[in-house]
């Protein structure tokens, strides 16, 4: 990319913030992990840049930093911005947890007020040998981020548990749980979360049109024995 590209794209953000605030969105989060433009310019690995835009770590998130910074132009201040970042790339010389760090502490200089926390998705299809998947595996680079850069984070990966996100959320290792596949798969998974956590017998939480019936329903199979719970 030239001088001018990188500044037409960082323009292009901003304008696309505006619309965004015209069309009525609450919030906006920045893909800027797993490859995409802005995480290849964050990480060493793709970044070989020799200007102002590569070399040291300052220069690699000085992209970032002006598009964050463009964004918070065209954006209202009490809407919320965040930021999706590979916290690590899972490889030898690229971006560590340390670096995602620092450039948590800068896109917060810049006004921005979250940061999602993922990980990977550089350097090729095959998932890295050092990334061992299990269910919450990135939990703890939203807890360190938060912690060392204070700013709010938000865990994502693996996440579908009630009672793990809870216990997220309440040993402050995040402030939220990003949800995706499993929203796909269960777009009632909130409601269902909710009654595993607190009870909810009678299907109060649901909308009227629905809870009703389904209340119906349950009491019934409760009645015959085809259903317990």
């Amino acid at each position: 990319m030239t001088e001018n590209d990188i500044k037409a794209v960082i323009t292009a953000f901003g304008a696309a913030a505006g619309r965004a605030k015209l069309a009525g969105f609450k919030m906006i989060e920045v893909y800027a992990a797993h490859g995409f433009l802005v995480h290849q310019f964050l990480s060493p690995i793709t970044n070989q840049r020799c200007d102002e835009w590569g070399g040291s770590a300052e220069n690699r998130m000085r992209f970032a930093v002006e598009v964050a910074r463009e964004i918070r132009r065209n954006w209202p201040e009490d809407l919320p911005l965040a930021f999706r970042l590979s916290a690590t790339d899972w490889l030898e010389s690229g971006l560590t947890v340390v670096d995602t760090v620092e450039i948590a502490k800068a896109l917060r200089s810049a006004g921005v007020d979250l940061i999602d926390c993922s990980s990977g998705g550089i350097g090729g299809k095959e998932r890295p040998q050092r990334m061992s998947i299990a269910q919450g595996f990135q939990v703890p680079f939203a807890a360190q981020i938060r912690a060392r850069a204070d700013i709010p984070t938000m865990a994502v990966g693996f996440l579908w548990d009630s009672k793990i996100c809870d216990a997220v959320i309440e040993r402050g290792d995040a402030d939220m749980i990003a949800l995706g596949r499993e929203l796909l798969d269960d777009p009632n998974w909130p409601l269902h979360c909710a009654t595993q956590l607190e009870g909810d017998a009678d299907h109060a939480r649901w909308p009227i049109e629905a809870g009703w019936w389904l209340m119906k329903r349950d009491r019934l199979l409760s009645k015959l024995g085809l259903r317990s719970g």
